[in-house]
Order: structure tokens, then sequence, then C-alpha cells
């Protein structure tokens, strides 16, 4: 008998796996036919993946702005989350005649810190002018965050932070020599990844006869890339030698919001990385709803 048991099991399973309708070669249990009401089976992510970038936070910080996006961020769930700098304000620090208040800057990473840590994807931090607005600030950033450029490798993919205020101070901002001889090696390193990103703070490819970006695109060749950057609080993209270069709007930084047209809006910039290239879509932080639960009446 149970000889007979076991050959009628098999038998049941041969049944569900060559004969039953209700296969299919996807993830979805589903009864298919020949007739359907869908189109197709084949998900869209199967193998994408997909990142978040936020624009600046301060340069004239709006309260409530940012830590409304981060819990945008956790209802849409990206891969990860990255920034183009300026997270925290430090205008009222930029004159010497100012004395400086390492007390007041602590508070605000402070500040800052307490509302990343709340998302439930990592998130990489990039320094801006606001941040290391002097060498004081460039020392608290040390002792917080270690460096203030780095490199990493997502499904091979490469992501270039770098820090366009190095050393701090200067009205156009500058790579150190340092950090020059360090994007070499990195890139030499990583030859074969299928796409490179760069985020860097201030858009210095918009700035003539910028040395430091002369550099960079001599280092970066003919590879495949795509830059981003805010300091500027106004959307646009331009195309160099056929790659694509974005500099950000506000993700809570000062600005009239005078709307697309004039490039001025709180957004996220979305990142789907596809087989072959990345696809770039601007979610507007008014029309991301997160669901909530309803006011009682």
């Amino acid at each position: 008998m149970n000889f007979i048991n076991r050959l009628l099991s098999i038998l049941v399973l041969l049944f569900f796996f060559v004969g039953c309708p209700n296969r299919t070669d996807s993830k979805f249990s589903i009864r298919s036919e020949k007739q359907n009401p869908w189109t197709h089976l084949n998900v869209n992510n199967q193998r994408f993946f997909q990142f978040a970038i936020v624009g600046d936070r301060s340069g004239g910080l709006r309260p409530g702005v940012f830590r409304k996006a981060a819990s945008q961020l956790n209802s849409i769930h990206p891969d990860f989350v990255m920034s183009i700098g300026d997270l925290i304000d430090s205008r009222d620090l930029k004159h010497q005649s100012v004395p400086f208040d390492e007390t007041k800057v602590r508070q605000r990473w402070d500040e800052f810190n307490s509302i990343v840590e709340s998302l439930k994807m990592p998130f990489f931090y990039v320094s801006g002018n606001n941040d290391i607005r002097n060498t004081q600030m460039e020392q608290i950033w040390r002792e917080q965050f270690g460096r203030t450029y780095y490199s990493f490798v997502y499904d091979r993919v490469l992501f270039i932070v770098l820090n366009s205020d190095d050393p701090p101070g200067g009205r156009n901002g500058r790579l150190s020599d340092t950090q020059m001889k360090c994007l070499e090696q990195t890139l030499i390193q990583n030859k074969h990844v299928r796409w490179t990103f760069i985020f860097i703070h201030r858009p210095i490819w918009r700035y003539e006869g910028h040395q430091d970006w002369h550099r960079i695109q001599e280092l970066l060749g003919d590879r495949q890339r795509t830059v981003f950057s805010g300091h500027h609080h106004r959307y646009s993209k331009s195309v160099i030698n056929g790659h694509a270069h974005y500099m950000l709007a506000t993700t809570g930084g000062s600005s009239d919001l005078s709307g697309i047209e004039q490039g001025k809006f709180d957004h996220i910039l979305w990142v789907t990385m596809t087989d072959s290239v990345p696809e770039i879509a601007n979610l507007l932080l008014d029309g991301i709803l997160v669901d909530e639960p309803a006011e009682m009446q």
C-alpha cells in the first residue's frame, strides 16, 4: 500500500506540473488560458534596481519639508537614497565677523541625522558648501562621517561621491590633488562596471574654465556615466559629449517654488537602473501622498 500511495502522489504531482492549466512560468499563481485579461506576466523590475536622490535641504532651510520627504521615501521603497549636499543650514555662519558656534553646528547635524535615521533604507551623505563652510565644520563632518569623498559599487554600477569644497571656502569650489588622485585610482580599479554615477554638490561643469572639471572629464574618458549636482536650487539637465548632467532643484532648501517651467520645485529624483541605461523620473513632493489613517470624524 505504501508503494501505491507513493505512486499516486507522484502521478498527482506530474499532472500538476505538466497538465495543469493554472501553472505559469512567472511568480504569479494564476489561471492562464488562451485568452486572458492582462497583457503578460513578465514583471517590470525583474533585473532593475531603483534609488532616489534628494536635493538641497539648506541654503535657506524651510522647516518640515525634508522630514516630509523622508516619510514619502519610506512609502515608495527605493533600494537606497543618495544626496547632493547642503544638508544643514549655515548661511548665518558664513561671514567672518560672526563667531563660529560649534554647538549650533552640532545641534543642526543632530536634527538632520535624526531625520535620516528614520529611513528604512541606506542614506548616503554628500558634502555641500553649507555642510563644510570652513575648516571647523569640515572637522565636525570628519568626526561624524569620516571621508568627504568616497565610492562604492552596487550591482556592477559605480557610484562616485565627490567633494566640491576641498578645501572649503572657495567661491566656485575646487577639488584637491589628493581627491583627484583618489578618483583616478577608483576609475582604474573599476574599468568594467556597466555604468558610473557621479554625485557632486556644485555643478562645476557650468563654471567656464573650471580646471578641476576639465581634469575630471579627462579621467572619465568615454565611460558611460550620469552626473548629479545641486547648489543653485533650480532643476536643469545638460547633455555634454553625450552624457547627461543633472542639477537638482530642492528638497526643502530656499525656493520660491515658482514651478516646473522655472525649474523651481521640491522633488525627489527617482533613478531606475535598467539592464542597459538609467531612466530618470522626477517625483514632486506635492504629488506623493503617504497612506496615513484618516482623521476621526
